[in-house]
């Protein structure tokens, strides 16, 4: 089940509202199957829908990012708050997806990250993953970890 997103898990790669990516299964933009009743989404049909839009994720990222450093800091909050561009150069889409993967792990599983998020889309042409994060300072040092013990592999 690895291969696969629930709606909930690749909307919040993606930084949207569930609703928006059940509105783009629904108009055949993005391909989907239903399991036991909920939509499930193919790692490779996901990394697809990311790269047609790419251009559009990275432009909101960058807003996204303007919008931190001009002190509008949205749903991340705390005494310290950190948001830091992460660019992976890789040798292909699925590497970068597997360093997608770990952040989106650490998204899910982190107990104690507060608020936070992140955002993911690949650079086909530069061959780079780029990774944006919010959060607190402890939650991005061990995401930040994470990923550069993938890169020693």
């Amino acid at each position: 089940m690895n291969d696969f997103y629930s709606v909930d898990s690749f909307a919040q790669t993606l930084d949207m509202h569930p609703r928006t990516v059940r509105r783009y299964i629904r108009n055949g933009q993005l391909k989907a199957t239903k399991v036991g009743g909920e939509w499930r989404i193919r790692k490779e049909d996901a990394e697809m829908f990311m790269g047609g839009n790419a251009k559009e994720l990275h432009e909101n990222a960058i807003e996204d990012v303007q919008s931190y450093i001009d002190g509008f800091h949205g749903q991340v909050t705390g005494k310290f708050q950190v948001c830091t561009v992460l660019d992976c150069y890789v040798n292909d889409k699925d590497e970068a997806f597997e360093i997608s993967k770990i952040v989106m792990q650490h998204m899910n599983e982190d107990q104690d990250h507060g608020p936070a998020k992140s955002q993911y889309y690949y650079d086909k042409d530069a061959k780079k993953g780029r990774y944006i994060l919010w959060g607190n300072p402890s939650f991005i040092g061990r995401v930040l970890s994470s990923v550069g013990e993938f890169g020693k592999q």
